[in-house]
């Protein structure tokens, strides 16, 4: 996004009244990479090396400290029913949790969690339906054929009543029906588009070394954009 100045877009909030206004772009913001942040890192490789391949030369870039066991000792008036440890908080709770259940089970201390890993099944993060939406407008694509093609992931991802509405509109548009799609594309404005803004921030952070972080988009905006460019 940042070699071929795809830039992300604001647009003003969609209103039903104004069904058939296109809604109007506010703001811009050009992709840039922080890249003190990720010095190290040949940005050539990153775009022709598998995953296996760039993991093993470029994963040690991301990597933070490990949990370790602190020993007993009289400075921490320690009690021996206690472990004491020292673990390097600016890691996930996830990658924590995981390094203490590795010290608890070579301690073998018991009420570990059940070693059949996890139950149930796993959620479906809707920030890959906001990268589905964006790669799909930066290729032109329009929201009826957007919906067509992540239907069954925007089910995993949003309330009953949401897929429950896009259906009936995909079941209308399969019939050549297009009486009201000017009430589903404000459909999607308003329901889907939120995916779209918080890829956009996950993006913007990820590219400022910001992980699991959704915080506002920050720096210049600009008014005008190019209407050659095929964005959203």
């Amino acid at each position: 996004m940042e070699e071929k100045e795809i830039p992300i877009r604001l647009r003003k909030k969609y209103s039903y009244s104004k069904v058939k206004e296109q809604r109007k772009i506010t703001h811009i913001h050009n992709l840039k990479i922080n890249r003190k942040l990720y010095e190290g890192i040949d940005w050539e490789d990153l775009k022709t090396l598998s995953w296996n391949q760039w993991k093993k030369r470029y994963l040690n870039v991301f990597m933070t400290g490990g949990t370790r066991e602190i020993r007993h000792g009289d400075e921490w008036k320690c009690e021996p029913q206690f472990l004491y440890l020292e673990m390097d908080i600016r890691n996930t709770e996830t990658v924590l949790l995981n390094q203490l259940k590795k010290i608890l089970k070579r301690r073998k201390t018991k009420n570990l969690p059940s070693k059949m890993g996890v139950q149930g099944k796993p959620n479906y993060h809707p920030s890959i339906i906001g990268y589905n939406l964006i790669v799909g407008m930066i290729q032109g694509k329009n929201w009826e054929k957007l919906v067509d093609d992540n239907l069954t992931r925007i089910e995993l991802v949003s309330s009953k009543d949401t897929y429950e509405d896009l259906d009936v509109f995909m079941r209308g548009f399969m019939k050549k029906d297009y009486t009201f799609k000017n009430e589903f594309e404000g459909f999607c404005f308003s329901n889907l588009h939120r995916y779209i803004l918080d890829t956009q921030r996950v993006l913007y952070n990820v590219s400022q070394g910001r992980f699991y972080d959704k915080t506002e988009i920050k720096g210049k905006w600009k008014s005008k954009w190019s209407p050659k460019l095929y964005t959203w």
